[in-house]
């Protein structure tokens, strides 16, 4: 659906897009890399990495609620929701994977794993299903922000704002 919006509010609604795509690609992508190459030396990048993350997904879900009151827009409020949805599932994958990967890792010797089993185990069934959720999620994430440039709303975001008024 295409609305006829301003500037400003097209650069609010991208906001939250721009801010869960910085996470998704800069923090989950670049960052783990730098985390990888670095394990042997430092534990300082593998450690900041889930704690910047956090902290950008929470940002993203505060600000979204606060704009469920103080947002006039209705193109930018349903931007900010589908942004908010986005980002409260990544976050739950996030600590689900991160968790079982971690319980992995360093606890597969307490299950009777041998190293190799473990870090196979944590590769396949922790890491594996969070990047393809990480990719898809890139992918939807421009999309959005492509559409919130052209002035449209996307139906799953005109479909979280119709809910939000029911309740």
């Amino acid at each position: 659906m295409e609305h006829q919006v301003t500037e400003a509010e097209v650069s609010r609604a991208k906001s939250l897009h721009s801010m869960l795509l910085f996470d998704f690609i800069v923090v989950h992508v670049f960052v783990f890399v730098l985390a990888l190459s670095l394990l042997k030396t430092s534990m300082l990048p593998i450690t900041l990495m889930p704690l910047l993350s956090i902290a950008l997904l929470t940002n993203v879900i505060f600000k979204a609620k606060r704009a469920i009151n103080k947002e006039e827009s209705i193109f930018v409020l349903c931007h900010n929701l589908l942004a908010a949805k986005r980002a409260k599932l990544f976050l739950i994958l996030f600590i689900v994977t991160g968790t079982l990967t971690t319980a992995l890792v360093v606890g597969g010797a307490q299950f009777g794993m041998s190293k190799v089993t473990s870090y196979a185990l944590a590769g396949g069934i922790g890491q594996l299903p969070f990047m393809v959720a990480l990719l898809i999620l890139v992918v939807l994430e421009f999309d959005a922000e492509h559409q919130c440039k052209d002035g449209k709303i996307p139906a799953s975001a005109l479909a979280l704002h119709s809910a939000l008024k029911k309740n």
